[in-house]
């Protein structure tokens, strides 16, 4: 018992170390619209630089700009919906990511609503693998003429590597073969 408990502590150990705490990745993603509904508008604006994403835990970064313009619309009262999609390139890999959107328009308040991404997309880079999803934002304003930005920002969930996963694996299935044989040898 006690070598099998040695080496499920020594896998545990072992696999600490193939995780790197914070890695910068490049990053850039693409312009959408700017797209027009009655008097507003609406467009995300695009922006590269440098991420710094950890390995081994999630890590909430900014990707993109919202852009959101509130014109006279009058009394008119309506509200259209559609899908955000744009390229998201990390780490030289090039994907695209999408959200749903909600816009409201009416006498005394106009807003834009996106919803968190329903499907994650992975991404496999030379530095390592990612589960990407674009959060949620709200832009909304009871002033004609006024302009808001806002960042948009994406979750980066570190997927671990196969040899990770494999060497954690062999270890639980040694103790588990070692706890099995004690309660077979135990019972005969």
């Amino acid at each position: 018992m006690h070598k099998a408990l040695m080496v499920l502590v020594c896998s545990i150990l072992l696999v600490v170390p193939a995780f790197a705490d914070s890695l910068s990745v490049s990053y850039s993603s693409t312009n959408v619209g700017p797209f027009s509904f009655q008097a507003d508008t609406f467009s995300l604006t695009g922006q590269s630089g440098v991420l710094t994403l950890d390995s081994s835990v999630l890590t909430t970064a900014a990707i993109n700009t919202a852009v959101f313009f509130t014109g006279d619309s009058g009394n008119f009262s309506g509200t259209e919906s559609g899908t955000l999609v744009y390229s998201l390139t990390l780490d030289g890999v090039t994907q695209l990511v999408g959200q749903m959107a909600t816009w409201t328009i009416t006498p005394s308040q106009d807003t834009f609503v996106s919803v968190g991404a329903s499907s994650p997309v992975l991404f496999n880079t030379a530095q390592g693998s990612w589960l990407v999803t674009l959060d949620g934002y709200s832009l909304s304003s009871t002033s004609i003429g006024l302009t808001q930005t806002s960042a948009t920002s994406a979750d980066f969930v570190p997927v671990p590597e196969p040899g990770t996963l494999a060497l954690l694996g062999s270890g639980l299935l040694l103790v588990a073969g070692k706890l099995r044989r004690k309660v077979v040898l135990g019972q005969a």
